[in-house]
């Protein structure tokens, strides 16, 4: 059977490498036989690259990355796979129907390498998001237009429309690091869901943290 989905995977590549290559392994690991098109500002050793050079990091080039990835996949749908991300079993067996709707999964959890030990739920991340890649593409190249190819300084402009239509669904959860590194150090979160200590697949969030922030195999130490 014809695959009809392509895992997009666009970094700056700002995390330490050490972390980032454990989110690697970890899509590695459950990506079945998806294929994987990664669009980096260096070389990177991941699926079919596309290196765009020292372009900075800011949200404009981070979905100029992802148009650029849309870009060069066939397939009808793309799954966006970002580099603090730490996706489960499962996950990319989801297979959406409607190329004109924006899926997006709602049982994703942020953790922060520093502070404390808990998961707080994230209601929508970018990193979640399955699209069909023709919608997808004609909605970035209407959002740019104006704008430069790339940018250092921060650049507003319209993401999502009033009307879009949104389909939701969730599978085990996903976990979104916060280390510092990226764009952002913090996120808006749930004021309605607790955080909690413990999620199913990946365990204690304390524990999770100690093996990520080790040597050891992730593959070899959450639940699989």
């Amino acid at each position: 059977m014809l695959k009809n989905s392509t895992i997009i995977y666009y970094t700056a590549q700002q995390e330490q490498p050490e972390f980032e290559q454990k989110v690697i392994d970890q899509i590695n690991l459950v990506k079945g036989d998806l294929p994987v098109i990664s669009v980096s500002q260096k070389p990177l050793d991941f699926g079919d690259n596309i290196c765009v050079g020292n372009v900075g990091r800011t949200y404009l080039n981070a979905f100029r990355q992802l148009l650029i990835g849309c870009d060069k996949a066939t397939t009808k749908f793309i799954f966006t796979a970002e580099s603090d991300c730490f996706y489960p079993p499962g996950y990319f067996e989801f297979r959406p129907l409607d190329e004109t709707k924006i899926y997006s999964h709602v049982n994703t959890w942020v953790l922060w390498k520093a502070g404390n030990d808990k998961y707080y739920h994230k209601e929508q991340t970018h990193g979640g998001m399955i699209y069909g890649r023709e919608f997808l593409i004609k909605f970035f190249n209407e959002c740019f237009k104006g704008l430069p190819t790339w940018s250092r300084e921060k650049v507003g402009f319209p993401f999502y429309k009033k009307d879009q239509e949104f389909v939701y669904f969730s599978t085990l959860p996903i976990v979104s690091m916060k280390t510092g590194d990226g764009i952002q150090k913090g996120t808006r979160v749930s004021s309605v869901v607790s955080p909690v200590r413990n999620l199913e697949y990946w365990g204690n969030a304390r524990e999770l943290k100690d093996r990520i922030w080790t040597h050891s195999n992730l593959s070899q130490t959450v639940g699989i």
